[in-house]
């Protein structure tokens, strides 16, 4: 299932900001303490891509490798610390010793770590019982020669089980073949995607996989590792891929929206979102033959990375439509351009939160989420603290947040 945007990482506390500037008002929601100790005795310490369900907990975690420091006896200057092993004092070999592991187990017992593999990358699913589960690791050497073109190869693997992460078999995969998501309809069903960009997809619970031919335009002969700017895979099977191009028409920015049902063999075009380049693509969560689909976008044209006067601050934008053929995209709100907008969730009942930092002060970039319950007609400016990790569930629009080992939710 869609993570990280689904819900944002990291939130740090904010000043309140001028409900004149946002059209929000400024305001702190009540959260419930679940837990004060959660995987306190787990190491590496940290909540990883978790996941909850009334007790029970799985977890998702990329960690680094542990690193450990001479006593002061044997230091050579004794105010500087000293890693026991010269591997330690090495990025390189730091990040190639990075490891993606998977965990499950009880917020009372704590968690027990079923799958460990090399890698500094990751994607995942899980099916609604938990059950299935699919794991990939991507993996780069640090230390290895970089060719002439710049693009360090990755190994990627992939995993599968059926029994809830207790046990794990790796599926057939081209090791060259990156994948940055995994989105299934069911156990058996999905879509890898990654750079490329590609798609592929599976129907025997990944045992094969057939290339799905890309949009137009979506790829770049100069730039083999592309990715698209967002992708959804909506409640009724239809993947939806957003990305961006320079030139369409009158606009000198545009991003397509291309979707694909599972009957289908071939993309075809849902909407154009003229001078937008789209952050995160939602669908709702309902089952109806009928939802809404929702675009974060930035306004204006891609960042120029050689023009040293562009910061890349846009005005933000969020527009919908619903799943039905031709559809006419509404723009329901705007969001100022000091704002860097992150991440959208959506969930039932005109839930959405879209989420954004403001670095423009002097002081740190400040973490924000803007709610809204009425589909985007309103919203409220919300101020958390500071979170190491959580996310958000459209089916209960519950949102998790860690806060040291503290967990806590809240439900909109």
């Amino acid at each position: 299932m869609n993570a990280a945007k689904r819900w944002k990482s990291l939130l740090a506390g904010a000043a309140v900001l001028g409900a004149v500037i946002y059209g929000c008002h400024g305001t702190t929601t009540g959260w419930e303490t679940i837990t004060t100790t959660f995987l306190r005795n787990d190491k590496p310490y940290g909540g990883g891509a978790f996941r909850i369900r009334n007790d029970e907990v799985i977890s998702l975690k990329l960690a680094d490798p542990q690193i450990s420091f001479k006593p002061a006896s044997e230091l050579r200057h004794p105010q500087v610390a000293e890693p026991t092993e010269a591997w330690m004092n090495d990025t390189a070999e730091l990040l190639n010793r990075r490891t993606v592991s998977f965990w499950r187990g009880s917020l009372g017992k704590g968690l027990t770590r079923t799958l460990q593999h090399r890698g500094q990358s990751l994607a995942w699913w899980y099916s609604r019982d938990w059950r299935a589960v699919y794991i990939s690791t991507g993996w780069t050497d640090y230390k290895a020669l970089r060719p002439a073109n710049g693009l360090v190869p990755q190994v990627t693997k992939l995993w599968r089980s059926g029994d809830g992460g207790q046990t794990w078999i790796e599926l057939p995969w081209p090791d060259n073949r990156n994948i940055g998501r995994l989105l299934f309809l069911d156990p058996q069903r999905g879509y890898a995607i990654g750079w490329g960009p590609h798609v592929s997809r599976t129907a025997d619970g990944g045992q094969s996989w057939q290339e799905i031919k890309q949009p137009p335009r979506a790829a770049d002969a100069a730039k083999p590792r592309k990715t698209f700017s967002a992708v959804n895979l909506s409640a009724d099977g239809v993947l939806r891929v957003a990305y961006y191009v320079d030139q369409l028409g009158d606009f000198k920015a545009s991003s397509l929206v291309y979707r694909i049902a599972w009957n289908q063999t071939e993309f075809e075009q849902d909407v154009v979102l003229p001078d937008q380049l789209v952050v995160d693509l939602q669908s709702s969560p309902q089952t109806a033959q009928r939802y809404s689909l929702y675009a974060l976008s930035r306004l204006g044209a891609l960042r120029d990375i050689d023009d040293v006067s562009d910061n890349g601050r846009r005005t933000g934008a969020l527009s919908t439509w619903e799943s039905v053929p031709h559809p006419s995209v509404k723009q329901v709100h705007t969001f100022d351009k000091r704002l860097m907008l992150d991440g959208l969730s959506v969930g039932k009942d005109g839930v959405l939160l879209v989420y954004a930092t403001d670095a423009s002060g002097d002081g740190a970039p400040r973490d924000l989420t803007f709610l809204s319950k009425n589909f985007g007609k309103s919203w409220e400016e919300l101020y958390d603290g500071f979170a190491q990790g959580g996310y958000f569930d459209p089916e209960t629009n519950t949102q998790y947040a860690l806060f040291a080992y503290t967990l806590k939710k809240r439900q909109f």
